[in-house]
């Protein structure tokens, strides 16, 4: 499980929205992240995502949210057999 932290470097939020940049092509319509979190419209939420790291990556209040981006990071690393 990607630990939850309020603020990731630059470095990391780099990393993890080219990963999914590189990766946009493979990714699922939808995907249940966990019991309690399904993106119905994957491709559009993830969008969203990085569009929220790229305005507020060093907003704390935004955390949850590019908390998310890496643990959908894992999720589909593991789906894919690469983690």
């Amino acid at each position: 499980m990607v630990p939850y932290k309020k603020l990731y470097t630059p470095e990391e939020l780099d990393e993890v929205c080219q990963w999914i940049q590189d990766n946009k092509h493979r990714m699922p319509a939808t995907l249940r992240l966990n019991d309690a979190t399904v993106f119905t419209d994957f491709r559009t939420t993830i969008d969203y995502y990085v569009d929220i790291i790229a305005l507020h990556r060093e907003n704390p209040t935004y955390g949850g949210q590019i908390h998310h981006v890496f643990q959908v990071q894992q999720k589909l690393k593991e789906m894919w057999g690469e983690e």
